[in-house]
């Protein structure tokens, strides 16, 4: 009996304050990855970047502007978390970030974790995948279809 009854505590596409957190966290992740998206956009002067990197950056920056607008999400956030750990690989090769960095990699793992958190939660009821195909409600009445049936019913002459 509990299988058939929806639980109250998840919905694929939560409101209210569960819906808001989820918006402020798209929204958080989103800035993180536009951030991370620019740098790599932006290299240091005299260091030519490869074709592979600066297309790094475009995924970053395009899924970011997924997940801010909420639209396929799960792409989006997995998307999110492969090009991140891809960025963080990319600055130890790279840019030589050392392992003392605490706030660099602190950033990395933070951007990572909410990504694929996201992408284990859902959008939130906020969000576009929410109006393209959400819950939709579909009412059957057993009574007449329309108006025209109940007027034959009474007798009344109805024009088809």
């Amino acid at each position: 009996m509990l299988a058939s009854k929806p639980s109250r505590l998840y919905s694929k596409f939560p409101g209210g304050s569960v819906g808001l957190a989820l918006l402020v966290l798209r929204l958080v992740a989103g800035l993180g990855l536009v951030g991370e998206g620019m740098r790599i956009f932006t290299p240091t002067a005299n260091s030519p970047e490869p074709t592979s990197v600066l297309l790094l950056g475009l995924l970053l920056v395009v899924s970011a502007a997924l997940l801010v607008l909420g639209l396929q999400t799960f792409l989006a956030s997995s998307t999110a978390a492969v090009s991140t750990a891809a960025s963080a690989m990319h600055g130890q090769l790279n840019l030589s970030l050392a392992p003392s960095d605490r706030y660099v990699w602190s950033f990395f793992f933070a951007l990572f974790s909410v990504s694929g958190s996201l992408a284990l939660l859902g959008p939130g009821g906020y969000s576009l995948d929410a109006r393209l195909s959400g819950w939709r409600i579909i009412r059957l009445s057993c009574g007449p279809s329309n108006s025209n049936s109940l007027k034959e019913r009474e007798g009344a002459y109805v024009d088809r």
